[in-house]
This record gives C-alpha cells, sequence and structure tokens, in this order.
C-alpha cells in the first residue's frame, strides 16, 4: 500500500502540472486568441486532468485512511 500510495501521489503531481501548463497555454498565447476549437479542445483537457486528480486524491486519502495516517 505504501508503493501505491507513492504511485498516487506521483500522478497527483505529473497531472497538475500538466494541468498547468495547459492553462498556461491558453492564456500565453502570442498569436492571440487562436481557435475558438482549440482553445475550447485545450480547455476540455485540463477540466479532464483536473477531474482525475480529484478521483487520485479521493484514493489518496483512502490508502492513508488504511494505513493510519489520516488526512495529512
Amino acid at each position: 500500500m505504501e508503493w501505491e500510495l507513492q504511485q498516487v501521489d506521483s500522478m497527483i503531481a505529473e497531472l497538475r502540472s500538466q494541468a498547468q501548463q495547459i492553462r498556461d497555454e491558453v492564456g500565453n498565447r502570442e498569436d492571440g486568441p487562436g481557435d475558438p476549437g482549440d482553445t475550447s479542445l485545450l480547455i476540455s483537457s485540463a477540466e479532464e486532468q483536473e477531474a482525475l486528480i480529484a478521483v487520485l486524491e479521493d484514493r489518496r486519502g483512502k490508502l492513508r485512511e488504511r494505513l493510519g495516517r489520516g488526512a495529512e
């Protein structure tokens, strides 16, 4: 379980980084707003990653409870 908790923590960190990079890309376009379809796709991708983060955070909480660590 300890190994799984470490894996979940690692996945959460990676997904947060990716979601932030996507949002930064949307907000920092040098060529203007760009194609609305592309922008919408990027935002949807970031939102999907954030939803996955929420699922992983729930899993992390359950693992911590099973390991007797609480919600740290």
